[in-house]
């Protein structure tokens, strides 16, 4: 591992100059369970790495009916898992929690860290994406907020700038009356990456559709809302021969990779099938 300069700031400001100093040559560290094993392995070289560790309220979550869940940069997956709010009102991202590696890894590692990482296999954005979660982001200009969906750039890639932090996650309170599930695919129970990961948030009035959410992790360069399976769906009949149409329709939407864990097809006919199960899952 090459040798690089550790920061320990005591402010977001002052954690954004060093960034700034090393121009993009210096990287965030939260959790560091994605970028330790990066540095570890050669796969990225840096002059500075910057910790967040030492900066004061970045660990905690807050929640009020009005404005819903924040998530500071520093909370770990157990505080998801310990979170009361969290249980009762997001029940897909503690089950996203749940998934998360093992015992040591969600004690470490964090939820913004995650998001940031901007892995198409990644537990976090599918909830986040469902929930309509944005990313509070602060840097040398000031701050600014990013909708979940607009932080992934690509594979391993954010839309942050080199400079900036991303400080705090915030959930909206969900759609009264709707319900919703968590699909992560993978070969073994715990402890792996999704071959691919389904979540559906669905709110259904007399019968129809009203209110249809589907998110897609592990089959493109990022993760995704699948808008046009939403449109098949929203305003329609509840129906199982609707609901198999929108599962072909998000397929469609795909472009998974054939890898170790799954070829290219068979990720399609998953997200098909997947599709179906979440939305019916949430209708019952």
């Amino acid at each position: 591992m090459k040798d690089f300069e550790l920061y320990e700031p005591k402010s977001i400001e002052e954690a954004c100059r060093y960034l700034a100093r090393h121009r993009g040559r210096a990287r965030v560290l939260a959790g560091g369970t994605d970028l330790l094993v990066e540095l570890k392995g050669g796969r990225v070289k840096l002059a500075a790495v910057v910790s967040l560790k030492s900066i004061k309220g970045l660990n905690k979550i807050t929640y009020t009916r009005k404005e819903g869940l924040r998530i500071g940069a520093m909370v770990t997956w157990t505080q998801l898992l310990d979170s009361k709010p969290v249980a009762r009102n997001y029940p897909l991202l503690r089950k996203a929690a749940e998934k998360m590696g093992s015992i040591q890894i969600r004690n470490v590692g964090t939820l913004a860290g995650n998001i940031s990482h901007a892995s198409p296999a990644a537990n976090g954005p599918i909830p986040l994406l469902l929930y309509e979660a944005e990313c509070m982001v602060e840097g040398p200009k000031g701050k600014r907020v990013i909708p979940v969906e607009k932080v992934f750039g690509g594979v391993q890639k954010n839309t942050l700038r080199s400079a900036e932090v991303l400080t705090e996650i915030r959930v909206p309170t969900p759609p009264p009356g709707a319900n919703g599930t968590y699909y992560k695919f993978a070969l073994r129970r715990a402890m792996d990456l999704a071959v691919v990961g389904v979540g559906a948030l669905v709110r259904a009035k007399n019968g129809v559709f009203d209110d249809v959410r589907v998110a897609l992790g592990s089959v493109g360069p990022k993760p995704f809302r699948a808008k046009r399976a939403e449109k098949v769906l929203s305003g329609k009949m509840i129906g199982d021969q609707l609901i198999r149409e929108a599962g072909e329709a998000a397929a469609s939407e795909c472009a998974p990779i054939t890898d170790v864990r799954a070829s290219k097809e068979y990720r399609i006919e998953l997200v098909k099938e997947l599709t179906f199960r979440a939305i019916k899952e949430s209708l019952s």
